[in-house]
């Protein structure tokens, strides 16, 4: 493959747009303020890794609210600046504008509760400019209304949370921009540290005094009790109003109410204080068993809350089985890419559940492989199956996981599984980066300049590249000891490539790896401070290729739009074919624990 004659006005792929949301709300009778704020983030992006945004937001939100009075809708100005390196990569790809939506998860915290609210802001299709530097990103939206209560008079603080962005990059004739920048599915992080405060509410209102009634659980379920004997649950009651509470009764009703007992220690409840109302479930036959708990209050907005009780009686300790998911969609997933899920098997009943096999069937059974550590599961425990998929051929999987066990009532439970594969089809990118740097020769001391390109063919759906080598030509001095002195030399050093360079580009971090023959055309001593040669020529080379890895800096994001620095340790092998002192040519060069550090920068 060549790709050397590339369009040297490749530069660089940079981050993916972003934008922010607030949510904001007023009083209708307060005048609104007009408030803003500066916020960072952090979003993770396909192939480029984690990028920071910045955004400037603006709202016009009252400082006042009335318990009561919905507060208006406002609208809400998001500006997203954006830097150069992001311009120059949605370029990079052909992009024209930038479009799509900004959903920010925001909160009202009040005296007595946090309010979570979401907003929604549109992003319009916004030209990306051809000429260097940064340039703003538009967003607008409504905030929705907030209504607050007797539990809200006081101070009220609206702040800004984390967000989701959901871009589309076009090119000039509409189309999405080649993936994985075309489409960008984002959540972002707040930076920490930030004052994310929008705007201090006053909220007014005659506070009055009234009691709340709240309950621990909406439903007690008892399971499996076996005829004759009894369990009990508890149900908690809170008084979370500012005036005493009174629970004036408690009551079971229903068509099995008979199989449940009731001891009541409630009366008056204080604010913020508890008290307990134990069930207890006797059934005297096998089958299941509901009733409804009811427990009335002095709270005039609930004055009777009722909870569901349901159990089942058994005549002997059986098992019962259940699985979690009842069904597996493992979703579309690339060529060559893994997924999995987990199923979990319970036990529910009272006796040990045995499990006879975990095995597939059915036409894609062979697609999946599983693992599980299921054999017995104690009552009210559980074990894991895990399912796992590779897609190996374009198509739709399905099959089922048949579990045979110990249940009298279900010995076979299957459960649907299926996954899709599909081959993503590749956007490519050709590249033209410059190459500087130098490798340090670890058997003599020496080190040699490195100058030269890499032309690069990069898949950036896939995050994979090929790419052709070439490093100038290049010399070095070098030293080694020799009985009781020590001798000085230079040599001219040539690089071949013996392979193909490939390697990845994912989220930022680049892994690459070249083969290639070391070629050593002059070797010269110095003798009485005179040049003296002493070996090399045309065939003077490794006897076999140098393999080096080289990776970017754990940490740093490596991005084709503003290239970065790698760097990996390698081993020289033996040189042959140098002439009569070959052998002392190797004590220069050849060996193991030799560095290189290169800057790629793009041309």
């Amino acid at each position: 493959m060549k790709l050397r004659n590339l369009n040297t006005s490749v530069r660089k792929i940079g981050p993916a747009i972003a934008a922010v949301a607030l949510m904001a709300g007023g009083a209708s009778h307060a005048s609104a303020e007009q408030v803003s704020i500066e916020l960072a983030f952090e979003c993770p992006f396909p192939l480029i890794g984690t990028q920071p945004i910045r955004a400037q937001i603006s709202a016009d939100i009252p400082s006042v609210a009335t318990v009561g009075e919905p507060t208006p809708q406002f609208e809400v100005t998001a500006i997203t600046v954006v830097n150069d390196n992001a311009r120059t990569g949605l370029k990079l790809v052909g992009s024209e504008t930038v479009e799509g939506t900004a959903t920010s998860f925001n909160t009202v915290i009040t005296t007595n509760r946090t309010l979570d609210q979401i907003v929604d802001l549109a992003i319009p299709a916004t030209l990306i400019p051809d000429v260097s530097g940064e340039f703003n990103v538009p967003a607008t939206g409504m905030a929705p209304e907030v209504l607050f209560t007797e539990d809200d008079i006081g101070e009220a603080e609206i702040r800004i949370g984390a967000l989701t962005l959901d871009l589309t990059a076009r090119t000039p004739n509409g189309a999405i921009a080649p993936a994985p920048i075309g489409e960008i599915l984002t959540d972002c992080v707040q930076l920490p540290g930030q004052n994310n405060l929008l705007q201090t509410i006053t909220v007014d209102g005659e506070a009055v005094e009234t009691p709340r009634i709240s309950v621990n659980r909406e439903e007690v379920t008892f399971g499996n009790v076996q005829a004759g004997l009894s369990a009990q649950e508890t149900v908690s009651v809170t008084n979370t109003g500012s005036a005493a509470l009174g629970i004036s009764n408690a009551v079971i009703s229903g068509t099995d109410a008979d199989a449940f007992l009731l001891d009541n220690q409630c009366g008056t409840l204080a604010p913020n204080e508890s008290c307990d109302v134990n069930v207890t479930f006797a059934p005297s036959t096998d089958g299941t068993r509901s009733a409804t708990l009811t427990i009335e209050s002095t709270d005039a907005d609930n004055p009777a809350v009722d909870v569901a009780l349901t159990g089942r009686g058994v005549l002997a300790p059986t098992p019962e089985i259940g699985v979690n998911p009842e069904s597996v969609d493992l979703g579309r997933i690339e060529l060559g890419q893994s997924a999995s899920a987990d199923v979990t098997i319970n036990n529910t009943g009272n006796e040990t559940l045995l499990i006879d096999s975990v095995a597939l069937s059915g036409a894609g059974a062979a697609d999946f492989t599983l693992a599980n550590n299921c054999t017995t599961v104690a009552a009210n425990a559980s074990c894991t199956i895990e399912l796992s998929y590779t897609a190996n051929a374009v198509g739709v999987s399905n099959a089922s996981l048949v579990i045979r066990s110990s249940d009298p009532e279900n010995p076979e439970i299957s459960v649907p599984v299926s996954a899709e594969a599909f081959e993503q089809a590749g956007s490519e990118l050709e590249l033209l980066l410059g190459l500087e740097g130098s490798t340090f020769i670890k058997a003599s001391g020496g080190t040699l300049p490195l100058n030269g390109s890499i032309a690069t063919l990069l898949d950036l759906a896939a995050g994979t590249f090929e790419a052709d080598l070439a490093i100038d030509p290049t010399s070095g001095n070098f030293s080694i000891k020799l009985l009781f002195s020590r001798l000085n030399a230079s040599a001219n050093v040539e690089f071949v490539p013996a392979e193909i360079t490939t390697g990845t580009l994912i989220n930022g971090k680049l892994s690459a790896n070249s083969q290639l023959f070391v070629k050593v055309p002059k070797v010269a001593i110095k003798v009485f401070g005179l040049p003296l040669r002493v070996g090399g020529g045309s065939e003077c080379m490794t006897r076999d290729p140098v393999n080096i890895d080289l990776a970017s800096a754990d940490g740093e994001n490596f991005s084709p739009a503003t290239g970065g620095t790698v760097s990996g340790v390698y081993d020289l092998p033996a040189l042959e074919n140098c002439g009569l002192l070959t052998g002392l040519l190797n004590q220069f060069l050849t060996g193991s624990g030799n560095t290189i550090e290169l800057d790629l920068t793009p041309q």
